[in-house]
């Protein structure tokens, strides 16, 4: 196989091509590193609006519900670009 950027022949079960990337390689560990930070970061500015909404209209049940997923949500966000950032980052 052929790689589209260079050119060079590229062996099949590479998953990039060694040319263009040097001898890199993508480790696991890098990419749940990068999913890591990038669940912290989206839980921290999920947790602003949730605990300003929390101030600001106490705790009642159902606003409690609203404040618990935004961070939930944020985190999962947080989480996925995180890990694709780590992934791409090896291309």
């Amino acid at each position: 196989m052929r790689c589209s950027k260079c050119g060079q022949e590229v062996p099949a079960d590479a998953i990039y091509c060694p040319h263009c990337t040097g001898e890199r390689q993508t480790t696991d560990r890098e990419v749940i590193r990068g999913g890591i930070r990038g669940g912290l970061i989206g839980l921290l500015v999920g947790l602003v609006p949730a605990l300003l909404i929390l101030y600001l209209y106490g705790a009642e049940r159902g606003i409690k519900a609203i404040a618990l997923t935004v961070p939930i949500a944020t985190f999962a966000t947080g989480l996925i670009l995180g890990l694709v950032k780590a992934k791409r980052d090896w291309k």
